[in-house]
């Protein structure tokens, strides 16, 4: 394996993903010019590094094997630990974000945000691969080895059976038994009986409106229960809880739900936030 190639395909797969989204017809960036700067330097740093451990696999030998790989193996966590730092960087830029905003912003970075992830886990992977394979090569040329005999495997044993997803009615036949934990005091005014009939309501107009998904219905009925199903209503308040669930932009149906979810345990918690517009700062846009 030429590690080295295999770390730029990495970088260019990462690189189709954009690097900002517009929120409200304002630019906002996921990744800022400098840190994409630092980003990309700490790439072609781990490229290099690469390629000289390409070269000694090649030769079958090398005199400073162990400090490369070494070297390496030290880097191998450096494009992970610079995305952590990007996070830091990231909750200070968007504190000026309305919760609208930033709802927005965080379903539209998704893809991007992922896919970084994905390419520090595997170039962290690849560049431990390669480290061991240089600190195992000798520190000068040697002859060919004799081939050792090979060992019969095991077959590998059955793997476990992936576990059963709940059908949706059996999730919300789990209702009265999970709000109670979850959202106690929402539903403390519910007898058994009430709650069940009331827990059957909310599901089935969650699959009304089109959830597909067992967390899809858990979202609803929290939400159902503790901001109450005039939530749903397109003739009532809150206008914020509308237009996150008529916002196709956001993805499904469930994965609006999700965010209306998390929009109300926020506005539960400053009250004003979300019904009161607000002038906000596009990071990046400062007077």
């Amino acid at each position: 394996m030429a590690y080295a190639d295999r770390i730029s395909d990495l970088a260019r797969t990462l690189a189709q993903y954009p690097t900002s989204v517009t929120i409200t017809g304002s630019k906002i960036d996921i990744r800022t010019a400098k840190q994409l700067e630092s980003l990309n330097a700490q790439i072609s740093n781990d490229q290099s590094l690469a390629r000289d451990g390409d070269t000694l696999i090649a030769a079958g030998s090398g005199k400073d094997a162990k400090a490369l790989s070494q070297r390496i193996a030290d880097a191998a966590p450096q494009v992970g630990n610079l995305l952590a730092a990007f996070g830091a960087q990231d909750a200070e830029r968007f504190k000026t974000l309305s919760i609208m905003s930033k709802q927005k912003f965080d379903a539209s970075a998704a893809s991007r945000l992922q896919a970084e992830k994905r390419f520090a886990d595997e170039v962290a992977k690849l560049m431990m691969q390669e480290s061991q394979a240089v600190s195992a090569l000798p520190t000068s040329p040697c002859g060919p080895k004799p081939q050792p005999t090979p060992t019969p495997t095991p077959s590998p044993g059955p793997s476990p059976s992936p576990s059963p997803v709940p059908s949706l009615d059996d999730v919300i036949a789990s209702l009265p038994g999970y709000l109670p934990i979850t959202i106690p005091d929402a539903v403390a005014g519910y007898d058994a009986d009430s709650l069940a009939i009331a827990s059957k309501a909310a599901g089935d107009a969650a699959i009304k409106l089109g959830v597909k998904t067992p967390d899809g219905i858990t979202d609803y009925a929290i939400v159902y229960f503790t901001n109450g199903p005039e939530t749903f209503d397109p003739k009532s308040d809150p206008q914020w809880a509308q237009e996150i669930i008529a916002d196709k932009s956001l993805g499904t149906i469930d994965d609006r739900l999700a965010i209306l979810l998390n929009a109300s345990k926020a506005q539960q918690q400053s009250p004003d936030t979300l019904d009161t517009p607000s002038q906000e700062t596009v990071p990046g846009q400062e007077d």
